[in-house]
């Protein structure tokens, strides 16, 4: 048996989650910089074959990619360990989380893989059409939040819709202060969307807990 790996990139929300979500699990985990070490990456895609990061080698040899996949995993594989999507509030968590990637999913398309057609006379239409589907997103987690009668999403407590949004919001406010030296984050940062105070009012609210403080 080997060590538990988890190649990732150290700034992505998508690799942050499962970072949590290792965490909540009290799963020791040996990180591999797939963004520092090219090497990495390439060691990361002989694992799976979705060629995306993060991916989690488990003891075993089991290896999974896609950061939501991993964490339904985790709640099965380690079913004595605290519950990722709980049953308590179990729409809410997965509603949360449902959000939170189509806001990341859209303004990461949009400013790389969409950004080729922004000299086009099409882009206006693909950006409004686009960020405006992220806006509306992020505006429904804003309004979540601020109706909470707890200070996360669950009754029950942290949970995969917290570490969705923390590290989704968190990455979010973070990229303004990259744009000199990320063209793709200047890039998805000129599309004009914004971040709801209420979102960062939450995130600054768990700054503080251990496993969010591992992160750094």
């Amino acid at each position: 048996m080997g060590a538990r790996l988890l190649y990732h990139f150290p700034m992505s929300p998508f690799s942050r989650r499962v970072r949590l979500a290792l965490a909540h699990k009290s799963l020791a985990c040996e990180l591999r910089d797939a963004r520092a070490d090219p090497t990495l990456l390439d060691e990361a895609r002989t694992h799976t074959p979705l060629r995306t990061v993060p991916v989690l080698v488990e003891p075993d040899g089991r290896a999974l990619g896609d950061s939501s996949a991993i964490a339904h995993y985790l709640d099965h594989a380690y079913p004595d360990a605290p519950p990722l999507w709980p049953s308590v509030d179990a729409h809410a968590v997965l509603e949360v989380a449902t959000l939170v990637d189509v806001v990341l999913n859209t303004l990461v398309d949009v400013g790389t893989r969409f950004y080729a057609a922004h000299a086009s006379d099409a882009w206006p239409g693909i950006r409004r059409e686009m960020v405006g589907r992220a806006q509306r997103a992020l505006d429904a987690l804003a309004d979540r939040v601020g109706k909470l009668a707890q200070p996360t999403v669950a009754r029950s407590g942290w949970c995969a819709a917290d570490m969705w949004l923390f590290t989704g919001a968190a990455w979010l406010e973070g990229l303004p202060s990259r744009t000199a030296t990320n063209a793709n984050v200047a890039q998805i940062v000129s599309l004009g969307w914004s971040l709801p105070p209420a979102l960062a009012t939450w995130v600054e609210a768990h700054r503080g807990r251990a496993d969010v403080r591992a992160l750094e």
